[in-house]
């Protein structure tokens, strides 16, 4: 099963190379969702590189933070005025940074409290330009709403979530079943699953680009074929569909 899903994951990889050829952004949008789809593609080589060597433990978080790029993709194609909401989120996240400094942090040390309240004081602002006078950025599962993916949501991310932090599911996961202290190599049906999900993302966040762009509608059903290979793969290991 494993030769199998790398095969799908080489012919990814080769449809990739022919698609990206000549490919250009025109505009800051366009670049944005060029750099989250190089994202999902950077993070999906790492995972498939771990799991060639046998491990797994760190598929999770990449898969999340792919899962997480490919989202905000998708809102960035569906409408060109979320690049506002993306950058407040950059924003706001800074503003929370700052607001938690404190002069006996060593972590501070190279700026002073007058700085930080300047700072903080020109993010309000930007934020506040950013988001029109809303309060908050989108919640995550808001994105997932306009990425039209509530089910993704639900579903594959609270999963990953569980397994990416210390939770019973995420330590019971790394054994099975006996005595044993550091995990032996995982079980093939997780190792099925990761890489059915790793290669699907991709092809769906190179669709996804593709379209955004305008470029290459021919590659697209090449892509769809491989998503559709792996699929009855990942059905015919665990008789789970898995989609992204």
């Amino acid at each position: 099963m494993r030769a199998d899903f790398l095969r799908n994951w080489r012919s990814y990889v080769k449809i990739r190379n022919q698609a990206i050829v000549g490919i250009k952004f025109t505009d800051r949008r366009e670049h944005l969702i060029c750099g989250l789809f190089s994202r999902v593609d950077g993070l999906s080589q790492e995972i498939i590189k771990l799991l060639k060597s046998e491990g797994s433990l760190g598929c999770p978080p990449m898969m999340r933070s792919a899962l997480e790029s490919y989202i905000d993709l998708k809102c960035l194609k569906k409408d060109e005025k979320y690049i506002y909401e993306f950058e407040a989120m950059h924003v706001d996240s800074q503003i929370k940074y700052y607001k938690a400094y404190s002069g006996e942090n060593i972590w501070f040390k190279e700026v002073s409290e007058a700085e930080v309240n300047l700072k903080i004081e020109a993010l309000k602002e930007r934020k506040n330009d950013l988001l029109e006078g809303r309060k908050k950025p989108m919640r995550l599962k808001e994105r997932f709403e306009m990425a039209e993916e509530s089910h993704a949501y639900d579903a594959i991310y609270h999963n990953l979530s569980n397994l990416v932090h210390s939770s019973i599911d995420a330590l019971a996961n790394q054994y099975d079943g006996k005595n044993q202290v550091l995990n032996m190599k995982p079980k093939e049906s997780q190792t099925n699953y990761y890489y059915s999900s790793t290669i699907s993302l991709c092809c769906a966040t190179l669709i996804e680009t593709l379209e955004a762009l305008g470029h290459k509608e021919h590659i697209i059903d090449e892509l769809q074929n491989v998503m559709k290979a792996v699929n009855k793969k990942a059905r015919d290991a665990s008789q789970i569909k898995v989609t992204i």
